[in-house]
C-alpha cells in the first residue's frame, strides 16, 4: 500500500526546511517572544539569506496573512486549540481515506504534540499547523505530486492552490471541517472515488477474494469445478447476489455476473471465462486499493479542469463523454495513441469543427513512415490525395512528385510537407474537432472504422478518433444557426470536398485524461489496464514523499 508524503518544488515540506528556525526548533533566547516576533526584520533577513525565491515567498505569504489578523492566531484561542485546530488534526488523522499516509502531516505525533504544549510551545506548533494546513490543502486541491510534468511529459500540469488565499479562505470559514471536505472542487466524482478506496480496503482486511485456475475458457451450460472458483470470486466484490443451484454448473446467473465484471473492467462482455477475464480477477484486493490510491491522486490533479459542461475523455477507457452539470449527456467509442505514440494528457477548450479537414502530415509521420512507401510505389501520393507542398498548408505551393529525385532524401534532409485533400481517403475521415494546444492533438473522424469494435482501441499517433464523428457535431452544434446543423446539412457540406469550418457559439473545455480506476455515482466501481505503463511510474513518485519535519 502507498504511504505518501509531500516531496515536491516549493511545497509546503520544502517550507519545513526553510522555516525550521521560524516554526520549529527556534533558539532557546527565542522561545519566549510572541507570533510578532518570529517574523523580526532581522531574524528575517538572516533566514531570507539561506532561502530560494519561492520559499521567501511563502514565508511572505504567511507572514502577510498574520499580519492583517495582527498576528492573531489561528489555530489556538484562550490558551487551547480552537474549534479550527481540532478541524485539521482531525482531518489529518482522516487523510488516508485520501489515500495519503497521516504520517505525511507528522500525525498521530503532531497531535500528541498539541495535546500536551505549553504557552511557549503552542507558539511553535501555531506556525507548524499553518504549514502543515497548507501541504494538506494544497495536496487535497491538485495532488501530493505538485508538478506531475516532472514525473513525466504525460502527466497533466496541476497548479498548487495560492497559500494566502487558502489561509484567507480558512480563516473566514464558518465550518472548518466543512471547508476541509469540501477543497476538492469536483467533489461529486473523488467523493464517489473514496467511497470505492473504502469498499476496496474493507476487502482486503477481510481477505479479498479467492483465485481462479487457469484452463480452458468456461462458458454457459458447461460443468467444472472452475465454475465454482468463479462464483465464489464474483459474490465477494458483489456481481453475483448469491450461490444458488449446482454451484459447478454455468448458468444463467452466473453469465449475467460474469458481463457485468467484465463491463467494470474493460472486458468484451461476452460472457465467457476466458484468459483475460480470469487474469482481471485474479488481481489482488491489494492491488486493487493500490490502483484507486494512484487514480485518486489522478483525479486530484483534474479537479480544478472541470466546469459546467465540458467534454471528458478517459484514454485508458477508449470512452469520450460530453457532461452538462454533473451529468453525462453524450457518450462515444473512442481510438487513442499506441502506447509508443501515446496520447498526452491535458486540458484545452474546443473552438471549431472543421469538415472535410486537410491532414497536414506531421515530419515524423511523412519522414519515417510515408517517405519509405513513396520510394517503393509510384505515385502512391497522387493516388491517395496528397499534396507535395514546400510551404506548409499553402496549396499554391504545390509541385508535382514525379519530377522529384526520391532517392536523394532521407529523414534528415526531407525539405517538403505533404498534406492530404478531403475526401473519402483522408485520414482525419469527414471531421475533426479543434481544440488548440501544444501537442498537435485534436479530435477526429477516421475512414477505419473497424477498429471501434475492438476490446483495446489504440491504434493512432496520439490524436483521438470518434466513432460517430457527425452525431457528436450535431451534439455540439445543436443550440447555435438555428439548428440549421443536421445530419442532412452535413451530408451535403462533406459532399462538396470543400474545407468547411464551423466556429462554435460557446466553446467546450476539453479535459483528456489518464483513469485506470474510477467510481460512478451508483457506487460501480471500474478498473481498466494500464496500457501506458503510467501507473508504477506515478506509484514511485508517490513513495518519495516523506515529512519534511521528521527530516
Amino acid at each position: 500500500m502507498l504511504t505518501t508524503a509531500p516531496s515536491r518544488p516549493l511545497s509546503w515540506a520544502a517550507a519545513f526546511a526553510f522555516t525550521a528556525v521560524l516554526a520549529l526548533p527556534f533558539p532557546a533566547a527565542a522561545q519566549g517572544q510572541n507570533l510578532k516576533d518570529k517574523f523580526e526584520p532581522k531574524a528575517q533577513a538572516s533566514r531570507d539569506a539561506k532561502r530560494t525565491a519561492g520559499e521567501r515567498a511563502l514565508n511572505d505569504a504567511i507572514k502577510d496573512f498574520y499580519a492583517k489578523r495582527e498576528f492573531k492566531p489561528l489555530w489556538f484561542e484562550n490558551g487551547a486549540l480552537a474549534p479550527r485546530g481540532k478541524a485539521l488534526l482531525a482531518a489529518l488523522a482522516k487523510a488516508d481515506e485520501h489515500g495519503i499516509s497521516p504520517i505525511t502531516y507528522g500525525m498521530p505525533r503532531l497531535g500528541e504534540r498539541v495535546a500536551k504544549a505549553s504557552a511557549k510551545e503552542r507558539e511553535e506548533l501555531e506556525l507548524e499547523l499553518t504549514l502543515v494546513f497548507l501541504g494538506y490543502a494544497g495536496d487535497i486541491v491538485s495532488g501530493t505530486v505538485s508538478n506531475p510534468r516532472r514525473v513525466g511529459g504525460t502527466f497533466r500540469d496541476a497548479k498548487r492552490p495560492d497559500p494566502k488565499k487558502l489561509l484567507e479562505d480558512a480563516a473566514a470559514a464558518p465550518d472548518m471541517a466543512k471547508f476541509l471536505e469540501n477543497l476538492p472542487p469536483d467533489t461529486r466524482r473523488y467523493k464517489s472515488m473514496l467511497a470505492a478506496l473504502a469498499q476496496y480496503r474493507e476487502l482486503e482486511k477481510k481477505g479479498g477474494w479467492p483465485r481462479v485456475d487457469a484452463g480452458p475458457t468456461l462458458k454457459i451450460g458447461m460443468r467444472h469445478p472452475r465454475v465454482a472458483q468463479v462464483k465464489q470470486r464474483l459474490l465477494v466484490t458483489g456481481e453475483l447476489a448469491a450461490m444458488q443451484g449446482e454451484a459447478e454448473l454455468f448458468d444463467g446467473a452466473l453469465l449475467l455476473a460474469v458481463k457485468k465484471f467484465q463491463l467494470r473492467h474493460g472486458l468484451l462482455d461476452d460472457g465467457n471465462v476466458g484468459a483475460g477475464t480470469i487474469a482481471e480477477m485474479n488481481v489482488s484486493a491489494k492491488d486493487r486499493v493500490e490502483q484507486l490510491v494512484i487514480n485518486l491522486e489522478r483525479r486530484r490533479w483534474l479537479a480544478g479542469y472541470l466546469g459546467d459542461r465540458y467534454i471528458y475523455v478517459n484514454i485508458a477507457d477508449h470512452d469520450l463523454k460530453v457532461v452538462e452539470k454533473g451529468k453525462t449527456v453524450y457518450t462515444s467509442r473512442v481510438v487513442v495513441g499506441r502506447p509508443y505514440h501515446e496520447t498526452p494528457v491535458f486540458s484545452s477548450t474546443m473552438q471549431y469543427i472543421e469538415l472535410n479537414p486537410y491532414w497536414n502530415v506531421p515530419y515524423s509521420i511523412a519522414t519515417q513512415e510515408l517517405l519509405p512507401v513513396i520510394k517503393k510505389v509510384p505515385g502512391y501520393l497522387q493516388s491517395n490525395d496528397y499534396l507535395l507542398l514546400t510551404r506548409m498548408g499553402d496549396n499554391n505551393s504545390a509541385i508535382n512528385p514525379a519530377a522529384v529525385d526520391w532517392s536523394q532524401y532521407g529523414p534528415g534532409n526531407f525539405p517538403f510537407h505533404i498534406r492530404q485533400k478531403p475526401g473519402p481517403r483522408n485520414a482525419l475521415g469527414t471531421a475533426a474537432f479543434i481544440f488548440p494546444n501544444p501537442h498537435n492533438v485534436f479530435i477526429h473522424d477516421t475512414p477505419i472504422r473497424s477498429i471501434f469494435n475492438l476490446e483495446d482501441r489504440y491504434f493512432s499517433h496520439g490524436c483521438v478518433r470518434v466513432q460517430n464523428p457527425w452525431n457528436l457535431a450535431i451534439f455540439l452544434l445543436k443550440d447555435q444557426d438555428n439548428g440549421q446543423w443536421t445530419e442532412d446539412k452535413i451530408r451535403k457540406v462533406v459532399e462538396t470536398r470543400e474545407q468547411t469550418r464551423v466556429n462554435l457559439k460557446n466553446p467546450i473545455p476539453v479535459h483528456i485524461t489518464y483513469l485506470t480506476a474510477w467510481a460512478e455515482q451508483d457506487g460501480t466501481v471500474h478498473f481498466r489496464k494500464d496500457a501506458y505503463k503510467r501507473d508504477g511510474t506515478l506509484r514511485t513518485a508517490m513513495s518519495k514523499v516523506a515529512y519534511a519535519g521528521a527530516r
